[in-house]
């Protein structure tokens, strides 16, 4: 390993943390016993470039945002940047340990006056829920009741749960969601939030997930019914439009879902796979 100056891209702090310098600039604390996400970063100092292209493309200046499963902060460092000092960021993360790393990386990159971390779930109600933690797959995070979910290594912990129509702003522009098949309850429960004419959604979708949470038919006449189209976010960072029709089988990936072409983003050409 490096021992010192700008070719040292990971700063071992303690036994279960280290601090990892970002190709973007950012630097983000991490656990270094997670083999998913912290390992990507810290090896490559990235992580999903294609879609962190997208989401930066979309995020405008002086946008509020709302960002439901922040991991170690990897999109919340990026869009704190792109929107400036006169935008915000509501970031949810259900796994304690986790928030508080982000809201460590938050200060650390100077972005306190603008981003707000919540340890806490977003549903499509308020209460509490048994949610499983690990710290070999810190991005898997999901609601459960069985101790192993997640491997020998995981533990339940029980979480509080808000709609983000509670907490959130109005102004709300932007919403970013990675939350390991719970879109749907966070969706239900942001119903004000959705009547924006110009929100824009970034999402991972992953039907086999998000169906056994909630039925995915039903989900997406709903979000029709209130305008919405959607476009899937290619390798390229490119989007594909995908008709509502196809949504149900579209395979695992992540979307972008507005009620018009997003700006800034170009329209994939004819054949482009979809990202996985």
């Amino acid at each position: 390993m490096p021992c010192g100056g700008e070719s040292q891209r990971y700063f071992p702090l303690d036994q279960g943390l280290g601090l990892t310098r970002l190709q973007d600039g950012h630097f983000l604390y991490v656990d270094p016993m997670d083999e998913a996400v912290a390992a990507h970063l810290i090896a490559h100092g990235y992580w999903e470039n294609w879609i962190h292209k997208v989401v930066c493309s979309l995020v405008r200046p002086g946008d509020h945002i709302v960002e439901v499963g922040a991991n170690f902060g990897y999109y919340t460092v990026a869009m704190a940047r792109q929107t400036g000092p006169n935008g915000s960021i509501l970031a949810f993360e259900a796994n304690p340990g986790l928030a508080d790393l982000v809201r460590r990386s938050v200060h650390f990159n100077g972005y306190s006056p603008t981003v707000k971390v919540l340890a806490k779930a977003a549903s499509d109600k308020a209460g509490t829920l048994s949610f499983a933690i690990s710290r070999r797959n810190a991005g898997g995070g999901t609601i459960s009741t069985t101790p192993g979910a997640l491997g020998p290594d995981s533990v339940l912990v029980t979480v509080e749960t808000v709609t983000l129509d509670s907490v959130a702003p109005d102004d709300v522009r932007f919403i970013r969601m990675d939350a390991e098949g719970s879109e749907p309850l966070i969706l239900r429960g942001a119903e004000r939030l959705l009547q924006r004419p110009d929100i824009v959604v970034c999402m991972e979708w992953d039907v086999i997930q998000m169906s056994a949470r909630a039925d995915v038919r039903e989900l997406i006449a709903w979000l029709s019914s209130l305008g919405f189209q959607y476009w899937s976010i290619q390798y390229d960072s490119t989007l594909r439009s995908v008709p509502a029709a196809e949504m149900p089988t579209l395979p695992a990936c992540d979307i972008v879902m507005a009620r018009e072409a997003p700006p800034g983003v170009p329209l994939t050409t004819a054949g482009s796979p979809d990202a996985v």
